[in-house]
């Protein structure tokens, strides 16, 4: 197991990464604004399955897999990154339409698997994460111990950490997009800016290919 100051100083550090809105957050702020707090918390939860993927792969040897194939993590950037482009256009596009309906039955009617499936596709795709799992995490294991175990420990710190601050901002969001929902013509606008959001995120991830 790792040692109690290495487990504390990971939590500090992994606190501070999860503080700064990186990808993830960004998107499931952009997804509450168009879609509501409950698609945002989908959003989120999907988000956590994506990037808990990054975690289970590098315990059980992804790492080994990007040594032999770097162009790997470049394609999941980049499909990640395009992704999240056609998502925000959509958002943008659709935006008058989302906002009257929110205001006609108090949300938009989309389907929680869908949600949840492309916060998994963004957690997945988030370059940032990938990173971290694994080139960061690694060093805070002692190697004493079960390398695998240890691994999954402390990501799953990780994780949770960032579940709770990925919440907080939609819980965030959710406030200021109720107290707007009696005026169609503000709520197209920040649909839309939840759309440009989106887009914003898509393309911070190419240029940082």
């Amino acid at each position: 197991m790792p040692t109690l100051s290495a487990l504390l100083t990971f939590l500090l550090t992994s606190a501070i990464i999860i503080a700064i809105p990186g990808p993830s957050v960004v998107f499931a702020v952009g997804r509450t604004l168009a879609l509501g707090r409950t698609s945002g918390l989908i959003t989120v939860v999907g988000n956590a399955l994506g990037t808990s993927a990054w975690l289970v792969g590098s315990a059980f040897g992804f790492a080994a897999l990007l040594a032999v194939a770097p162009w790997f993590l470049l394609v999941v950037k980049i499909a990640g990154a395009l992704y999240l482009g056609y998502l925000g256009f959509q958002t943008i596009r659709k935006s008058g339409q989302q906002s009257a309906l929110v205001v006609q039955v108090g949300g938009v009617v989309r389907s929680p698997w869908q949600t949840l499936r492309e916060g998994f596709l963004v957690g997945i795709g988030n370059p940032k994460v990938a990173v971290f799992f694994l080139a960061v995490l690694p060093q805070f294991i002692n190697p004493a111990g079960n390398f695998t175990a240890q691994f999954l420990l402390l990501g799953l710190g990780f994780e949770i950490l960032g579940t709770i601050g990925d919440a907080s901002y939609v819980l965030g969001a959710a406030l200021v997009r109720n107290w707007i929902l009696t005026e169609p013509r503000r709520l197209a606008r920040i649909v839309a800016v939840g759309g440009f959001m989106i887009i914003g995120v898509s393309l911070w991830m190419l240029f940082n290919v």
